[in-house]
C-alpha cells in the first residue's frame, strides 16, 4: 500500500517536470520534423478538449518556422505545458511566490509582477485566486523572429479573484463568485540556447475583460 502511494506521488513530481518543459516532446529524435496534418489530428484526439490550434483548426505558419528551428518541438507538448503554465502562473502570483514566478517569466514580466507584489504587500493585502474553470486554450499566432520563437495562446477561464486584508475581509473582488476572463499570454524561447524552457513574455487582456481584483497583472495596456 505504502509502496502505491510512494509511487503515485513520484509519478505526479514527474509530471510537473513535463508540464514545466513547453514544446519538448521527449523521445523524440532530430529526425522527426513538423507535420502539419498530424498536428491537427494530435489536437483533436487529446481527451482534455481544451487543447487547441485555431478556430479554423489550421496550424499558424509560424509553427513551422519554430519546427525547422527546433526538431523536438511539438504544438500538442506546447500546449500541455502552456495549460499548467497558466495555472501555475495564477497561483504564483496569488501567493506571493516570486522564485515560481521568476523561473515561468522573462526578466521584464517578472518586474511587473513583482512590483505588484510588492504593492499588495505593502498594503498588507493577500489575494485569493481560484481557477474553476479553463474553457479554451488555444494557439493564436506563432513567429519566429531570428532566434526567437514566439507564440500567442488564447485563454478564456472562469475564476475568482479577490484581495483580503489582514483581517481575513474583502477588499476587492469576490471569492465566491466566478467571472469569465479572456487573455492572450505570448512564450518566447530563445531556439538556439541550450535553455529549453518557454518563459511568458506579455499578457494582454482580450476587450471588454475586467476583474475588480486582477489575477495577474497585464503587460500591455
Amino acid at each position: 500500500m505504502y509502496e502505491v502511494i510512494l509511487y503515485a506521488a513520484i509519478a505526479t513530481i514527474v509530471c510537473v517536470m513535463l508540464y514545466s518543459v513547453l514544446g519538448k516532446s521527449v523521445g523524440q529524435g532530430p529526425e522527426s520534423g513538423f507535420d502539419a496534418e498530424k498536428a491537427i489530428k494530435d489536437s483533436e484526439s487529446a481527451n482534455n478538449k481544451v487543447v487547441q490550434l485555431n478556430s479554423s483548426n489550421t496550424p499558424p505558419t509560424g509553427l513551422e518556422a519554430i519546427a525547422a528551428a527546433d526538431s523536438n518541438f511539438s504544438p500538442a507538448y506546447f500546449m500541455d505545458g502552456a495549460k499548467a503554465a497558466y495555472s501555475m502562473i495564477l497561483e504564483a502570483f496569488a501567493a506571493g511566490d516570486r522564485e515560481q514566478l521568476e523561473s515561468l517569466l522573462t526578466s521584464d514580466v517578472y518586474k511587473v509582477y513583482a512590483e505588484a507584489i510588492d504593492a499588495r504587500e505593502a498594503d498588507n493585502l493577500t489575494q485569493v485566486t481560484d481557477l474553476g474553470r479553463l474553457r479554451k486554450a488555444m494557439i493564436k499566432e506563432a513567429e519566429l523572429d531570428g532566434k526567437m520563437a514566439r507564440i500567442e495562446v488564447l485563454y478564456e477561464s472562469e475564476l475568482t479573484s479577490a484581495l483580503m486584508d489582514k483581517d481575513g475581509n474583502v477588499v476587492q473582488g469576490d471569492p465566491d463568485i466566478l467571472s469569465s476572463i479572456s487573455e492572450v499570454w505570448t512564450f518566447e524561447r530563445n531556439v538556439k540556447s541550450s535553455d529549453i524552457n518557454w518563459r511568458l513574455s506579455d499578457v494582454s487582456p482580450s476587450e471588454g475583460d475586467a476583474l475588480e481584483a486582477d489575477p495577474t497583472p497585464d503587460t500591455k495596456k
